[in-house]
C-alpha cells in the first residue's frame, strides 16, 4: 500500500523556485532504499543507467575506466 502524505507533512522539506522550476529537498534522497545514509545527498542502491555525462566533483567522466582514474586521483 502506498505511503500517501499530505503537503502539510513534507511541505517544510520540499522548496520550488517558481522561475526556473527547480525542485529542492531539505534532506538525503534515497533510489531503491527506504534509509538513504545521510551524509550523502543522493543514495542510490543497484545499478544505474546514466545518459549524458557524469560529472564527479566537476571533472566529466565519459567511461567506466575514467571514473576509476577519478575516484583514484580523488582518493
Amino acid at each position: 500500500m502506498a505511503k500517501n502524505r499530505e503537503l502539510s507533512q513534507v511541505g517544510s522539506l520540499v522548496t520550488v523556485n517558481d522561475s526556473s522550476g527547480a525542485v529542492g529537498i531539505a534532506n538525503s534522497v534515497g533510489i531503491n532504499t527506504t534509509a538513504p545514509t545521510g551524509s550523502y545527498a543522493l543514495d542510490v542502491h543497484g545499478t544505474a543507467n546514466i545518459t549524458g555525462t557524469l560529472n564527479i566533483a566537476g571533472n566529466p567522466a565519459a567511461t567506466a575506466g575514467d571514473i576509476t582514474a577519478l575516484a583514484i586521483a580523488l582518493g
